[in-house]
């Protein structure tokens, strides 16, 4: 009986190390699974609070660039501002295409077309003479265009004629056909960089921009308009105002006095 017993109570032993073993090694698992999880659950959290850091280049970036791309439309709507402020809101055709007077100091055949003169015209600005490109050589000599007093289309975009930038355009009659061109001259004792003037007429605010001539055609809604009368000045096909010019050294009562805009012998003709 006591060996039996003792065998039993040996066998409970072993029975309760076991259990004991068992408890501690489920113990530790829960201890390992609750570690995980814990750390998990701190990863989790990390993931959702901390920011993502590419997206939040991303976003920097693409908020700087609306904010950059605002103060340039800004910036751009001040400019176009400031010029709508300049042109009246009456302003027409004649107002808005910038006519000067300028002489010719320098004319040659372009090197490199030869149906076109290189001009330097005078039209007393800061920057000095302007260079420009015109299709003359079929119709004239360069005697026939230096030293005259022309007209000068003084606010459309520079242009790149066969190498040379071409910074506006003289004005001169042809007939139909096209194959008879003359100047439109101003007398001799016109104020170099004064405006042409139509008739009587006074301006309705300032010119429109080489940008704005461009983009809006006011040129293509000018050019048609001009013809020459039957006296050979140059005028206004609608109303017949003829274009005029300030005279240097010739005050009247009621201020300058001005002289028209001729060409040699058309009469009727187109203008451009």
């Amino acid at each position: 009986m006591c060996g039996n017993l003792i065998g039993r109570q040996s066998t409970l032993k072993n029975h309760s190390g076991v259990l004991d073993k068992a408890r501690d090694d489920t113990n530790t698992k829960e201890r390992e699974m609750f570690r995980h999880a814990s750390c998990t659950s701190q990863k989790m959290f990390l993931f959702r609070n901390v920011p993502n850091v590419a997206a939040h280049r991303a976003n920097f970036s693409s908020a700087t660039t609306r904010s950059r791309s605002s103060t340039t439309k800004t910036a751009f709507a001040r400019k176009t501002t400031i010029v709508v402020r300049a042109m009246s809101a009456d302003a027409g055709p004649r107002d808005l295409i910038d006519l000067r007077v300028g002489k010719v100091t320098k004319c040659t055949v372009h090197p490199d077309a030869d149906k076109l003169y290189v001009e330097e015209i005078d039209l007393r600005e800061a920057e000095g003479p302007r260079t420009i490109c015109s299709g003359l050589v079929p119709f004239m000599k360069e005697e026939d265009v230096l030293g005259k007093n022309v007209i000068v289309v003084a606010n459309l975009k520079a242009r790149n004629m066969q190498g040379v930038k071409s910074h506006g355009m003289l004005l001169a009659a042809s007939n139909e056909t096209h194959d008879k061109v003359e100047l439109l001259v101003a007398p001799k004792n016109a104020k170099l960089g004064s405006r042409v003037v139509f008739g009587d007429a006074a301006f309705n605010g300032e010119p429109a921009s080489a940008n704005q001539v461009q983009k809006k055609k006011y040129w293509e809604a000018f050019g048609p308009e001009l013809v020459t009368n039957g006296e050979m000045e140059a005028s206004w096909k609608e109303d017949g105002a003829v274009m005029r010019v300030e005279l240097e050294g010739e005050e009247g009562d009621e201020g300058p006095t001005f002289g028209s805009v001729k060409c040699e012998s058309l009469t009727n003709a187109l203008v451009g």
